[in-house]
């Protein structure tokens, strides 16, 4: 025989509703206690989480930097001053006069001074000229009325811009005075010096 409760349920039905929401609220039996009994009580432990931040990794480039080593010092050289030529003549048979003629580098400066005033001096006896046409070429000039005592020195000052050499001086023989008509030109030899510059 069923009995019906004032609202209308039976007690099978509300034995069904209890049953569905077992293991809710007060009478969840999990802890294997029916009776009623305190459970024990339960501390959750929190999951203990490491935020790792996932991003695209950021490469900063900057200016590569050049370390510049110790600036070598070139060797200074000599680009200017003033140097001396010196022309020494002998003579192979008797000369009583000669004149030569003397090209330089004008790329390298000048015999000092310019034409008669030129700086160039002899201790030959005679008569002496010299002439810088400043064009590149000196003509040099020795005569007497004897024949000439050799060796004969010729000392001259080069205003050089840049060093001169030996090579850089060249000598002609344009004329060669023998028995007062001209002579043999051969018979007048020459070498020139040049002296570094300081």
């Amino acid at each position: 025989m069923r009995h019906f409760l004032k609202s209308g349920l039976t007690i099978g039905m509300l034995v069904a509703a209890l049953a569905m929401t077992g293991g809710c609220g007060e009478n969840d039996n999990s802890n294997g206690n029916d009776n009623g009994g305190t459970r024990p009580t339960r501390t959750p432990t929190p999951a203990s989480r490491t935020a790792t931040p996932v991003g695209p990794t950021a490469t900063v480039a900057g200016p590569t930097a050049t370390v510049a080593g110790p600036t070598t010092t070139p060797t200074p050289t000599n680009n200017g001053g003033t140097q001396t030529v010196d022309f020494n003549f002998t003579a192979t048979q008797g000369i009583q006069g000669f004149q030569v003629n003397v090209t330089y580098p004008t790329a390298k400066g000048s015999f000092t001074g310019s034409g008669s005033s030129v700086g160039c001096t002899t201790t030959a006896s005679g008569i002496f000229t010299k002439n810088d046409k400043d064009d590149g070429n000196l003509v040099l000039s020795v005569a007497s009325t004897d024949n000439l005592t050799f060796p004969v020195a010729i000392s001259c000052t080069f205003d050089a811009t840049s060093e001169i050499t030996g090579s850089d001086i060249a000598l002609t023989v344009t004329e060669v005075t023998q028995n007062n008509t001209s002579g043999d030109k051969t018979a007048l030899q020459s070498t020139i010096t040049v002296n570094p510059l300081p």
